[in-house]
């Protein structure tokens, strides 16, 4: 089985990397990041791909398919939620048209067109899955808070572009599982600033990586475009 892990350097990322790495039935680990990485292992191949910029996207796709690799198992771990142009909005008068880009080309727009680019290839993948890290706070039915706008907005639109994902892609001859999943809140350098009051104990990204790889594994074509916990409950849109 060959893997693809999109932002593998990530806390969660990282942390499936290196449980699939250890994995038997793994052949061969496809990772991407924005930046050339480092770690080398016989079955790693690191791709550098910006998920800001469409060109890289393009080619990383390009590489990929160059490479004659099934893909059959393709997690997005990638995640946007503060740098240069700020942090979270705390209320509306903090919203910026420039965050709220970023916001959109890394945490949507990025994964949507890097999958729409491979898809021609996973298509001929009997037994093809896809999971995407999305997260409860883009979940529009949940929010009880406001609050976190570029974060939020971004989540859901990317929530709205798996399902049309899933909707398409169930027309394949080859049935997919194609669904988003809200990790949970995870010891991470996303996580760090935001949790110093919290009082319950975070997930560490080995835990993480261990409860979503099981989870993978157990969904089937028949819970395509859903939108999971960890413990394979399902969270509202």
């Amino acid at each position: 089985m060959n893997v693809l892990i999109v932002g593998a350097a990530g806390a969660i990322g990282a942390a499936l990397l290196e449980r699939y790495l250890q994995n038997p039935e793994i052949e061969r680990i496809v990772a991407t990041h924005h930046l050339p990485k480092r770690s080398a292992h016989d079955k790693l191949q690191w791709l550098a791909c910006d998920l800001r910029d469409e060109q890289a996207i393009a080619a990383c796709a390009e590489q990929i398919a160059a490479m004659e690799l099934p893909i059959h198992r393709w997690v997005c771990a990638s995640g946007y939620l503060q740098g240069p142009l700020g942090g979270p909005e705390k209320s509306m008068r903090n919203i910026r048209s420039a965050k709220l880009h970023d916001d959109f080309a890394v945490n949507t727009i990025g994964p949507v067109l890097l999958f729409s680019a491979m898809a021609n290839k996973l298509k001929l993948v009997p037994g093809f899955k896809a999971a995407f890290l999305s997260a409860q706070v883009g979940s529009i039915e949940d929010n009880q808070l406001g609050g976190w706008f570029g974060y939020r907005m971004s989540k859901a639109a990317l929530n709205m572009g798996i399902r049309c994902l899933a909707i398409e892609a169930g027309r394949w001859r080859n049935e997919p599982t194609i669904v988003a999943i809200h990790p949970g809140t995870t010891v991470s350098n996303l996580s760090k600033d935001f949790v110093k009051q919290r009082k319950a104990p975070l997930q560490t990204a080995a835990h993480c990586a261990e409860k979503l790889d099981h989870l993978i594994e157990q969904l089937s074509a028949e819970g395509t475009g859903q939108f999971y916990r960890l413990d394979g409950s399902q969270l509202p849109w």
